[in-house]
């Protein structure tokens, strides 16, 4: 697997970090709160752009790994817009 892939799936997990604490955010209540929501959202939206952007290189550089990059990308790009969905009636 290349290391431009390895990138992207690790910035998923930047996103995973970010959901958690929207959640956490969620759950919570007070003040607080909105920095919860506010990080989480600046660090979940900054995971999945970085995935998007890293499987979109891949694809164009690694021909061998084209389909799994573009189903990565895939994925980033839909969960990016549920968190645009999420965050507008949160």
């Amino acid at each position: 697997m290349p290391w431009i892939l390895r990138f992207a799936i690790g910035s998923l997990f930047v996103f995973v970090i970010g959901a958690v604490m929207i959640a956490w955010a969620c759950m919570s209540t007070g003040w607080e709160t909105l920095s919860w929501f506010a990080w989480g959202s600046v660090t979940a939206g900054a995971g999945l752009i970085g995935t998007a952007l890293l499987a979109m290189l891949s694809a164009v550089i690694h021909q061998g790994w084209r389909r799994f990059s573009l189903v990565l990308m895939s994925a980033s790009v839909f969960l990016f817009l549920l968190l645009l969905v999420f965050a507008k009636f949160a």
